[in-house]
């Protein structure tokens, strides 16, 4: 097998190194919280769109999408579908409601609604998943790594994590979101040079792929089934993927906060539209990627020789068939993809525990330029600790289900929050969390009693969550005049 060459190191390493030096720009020393966590709410729909499809576009796609469809079919890419079904709802309704609010975290809302505990309750849950998300995200590259190199993956692990740690807690939100435009360009170009070159080289070109790939079933791209336990089955897809695309958009502060950043309204609703615009071409290029691979190998199955695993397909075909230089850059794509995720993972962590905990709980009256500092240095915090859990990571099976797992089962109930506080005003503390309780109740009864796939555990999450919650509420005091004024979607308002 062609080994990485001196050109191919070269080429990851200038990236990583310009990288670094581009979001390392953006450090200044006396930065104030606002322009530290937010960017001074000055940032354009564009790059603020492209950020948010970064964060979510790691090695958990860039490899295990490829690796899914590699294996099965097309089947999954439905999953992507949520995003352009959700998006009108949060246009029109969540968009222009949190956009008057100015908040720093989705979760001051919740404060301002429930009372500290909720708050407090629902940023721990959003660390919990967004930590997870990002070792997950690390562990992929770090695999790459040690493919090509041979170095241990804790090294590899300690040498990504650390690396991206860097140049995240220097520059703040502004380097996380213009360093993910980059590697989104990045990522892009190198999976179409993938997906090019294995067409090129397969005998017939794409309509020879396209008949050999239907014969053997690769192309399934619909699976009516009504099996709530076959995982892939159109039904589950679009369920799970609604509930895993509204949650983000309504819950996640690593989404959220890149459309605080955003300068207004128009600019917050432009970066939604262009993020669904764009997620299910890409997700349908990521996929057919991994069946091109299977036709090429089928045609030269003498060329899976060193094949660890299914997981590492696309970066083998980068290494042995593209020439060299450009494999390296390939490789340094699939880096560019984790690192946007870490980047805005880190960012988001510290923000969360920054303004949700030591701000409000611990250090209420310090000074902007105080909160920034404690923001570096818990950007610094959080990209060890989550270094250090990418160790586990590689205990997740399947990269391309391995986040949507565990995210199946607290996105439910979060979501179930938002919704019994933004759409109702009779729902109260007591009975949110309630709500909530039941919903993780509902979702563990389901796991442990059926095998259903686990896309429909967000919405019977969500819908335990409300429905129980929503009912706990009546039996509580109606909530003050104050939580509900302004805190409940149909009241007027304008962002400053």
């Amino acid at each position: 097998m062609k080994g990485f060459s001196t050109l191919d190191y070269i080429a990851v390493l200038a990236y990583l190194i310009a990288i670094a030096a581009f979001g390392s720009s953006f450090y200044r020393r006396n930065t104030t919280a606002r322009e530290y966590f937010l960017g001074g709410r000055t940032m354009s729909w564009i790059p603020a769109g492209i950020s948010i499809i970064a964060a979510d576009l790691s090695a958990i796609s860039v490899m295990g999408a490829p690796a899914w469809s590699y294996k099965n079919n097309l089947e999954l890419v439905w999953v992507s579908a949520g995003y352009p079904l959700v998006a009108p709802l949060v246009i029109l309704v969540f968009v222009p409601f949190y956009s008057r609010l100015n908040l720093y975290t989705a979760y001051e809302y919740l404060e301002r609604r429930f009372g500290l505990g909720v708050r407090l309750l629902t940023s721990a849950l959003f660390q919990a998943l967004r930590s997870w998300h990002v070792a997950v995200a690390v562990y992929g590259p770090a695999l790459v790594i040690h493919m090509v190199t041979d170095l241990p993956v804790w090294t590899c692990v300690l040498i990504m994590g650390l690396f991206t740690t860097g140049y995240t807690t220097l520059g703040g939100i502004k380097a996380v979101i213009w360093t993910d435009v980059i590697q989104f360009v990045t990522v892009t170009t190198g999976i179409l040079l993938i997906f090019y070159t294995a067409v090129r080289e397969i005998p017939g070109g794409l309509p020879h792929m396209w008949t050999v790939a239907h014969a053997a079933g690769k192309l399934s791209l619909v699976n009516t089934s009504m099996d709530p336990s076959k995982l892939t089955t159109i039904w589950s897809c679009i369920i799970g993927g609604m509930i895993l695309s509204l949650a983000p958009l309504t819950t996640d502060q690593a989404i959220l906060q890149r459309l605080f950043t955003t300068k207004s309204v128009k600019d917050c609703r432009q970066s939604v539209i262009l993020q669904s615009i764009l997620i299910m071409p890409i997700t349908l290029l990521l996929y057919s990627v991994g069946v091109a691979l299977w036709v090429f190998y089928s045609a030269h199955p003498e060329k899976l020789q060193g094949l660890p695993a299914n997981n590492a397909i696309l970066p083998l075909f980068a290494m042995t068939e593209l020439p060299r230089g450009v494999s390296g850059l390939v490789i340094a794509a699939i880096f560019a993809a984790s690192m946007a995720v870490m980047s805005a993972g880190i960012n988001s962590l510290t923000t969360a525990t920054t303004v949700d905990f030591y701000q409000r709980v611990f250090r209420p009256n310090e000074t902007p330029e105080k909160y920034a500092k404690v923001g570096r240095i818990g950007t610094l915090a959080w990209g060890c600790a989550v270094t250090l859990l990418a160790l586990f990571a590689e205990r997740a099976g399947d990269l391309a289900t391995a986040y949507t797992r565990v995210s199946s089962v607290i996105s439910g109930p979060m979501l179930g929050i938002f919704l019994l506080g933004t759409m109702t005003k009779r729902a109260t503390s007591k009975g949110v969390i309630a709500g909530a309780v039941a919903g993780m109740c509902g979702i563990v009864t389901v796991i442990a009693a059926t095998n259903w796939s686990f896309f429909y555990l967000g919405m019977i999450g969500t819908v335990t969550t409300v429905c129980c919650g929503y009912a706990a509420s009546l039996f509580t005091p109606e909530p003050a005049r104050s939580q509900i004024d302004g805190l409940v979607v149909g009241e007027t308002g304008s962002r400053t």
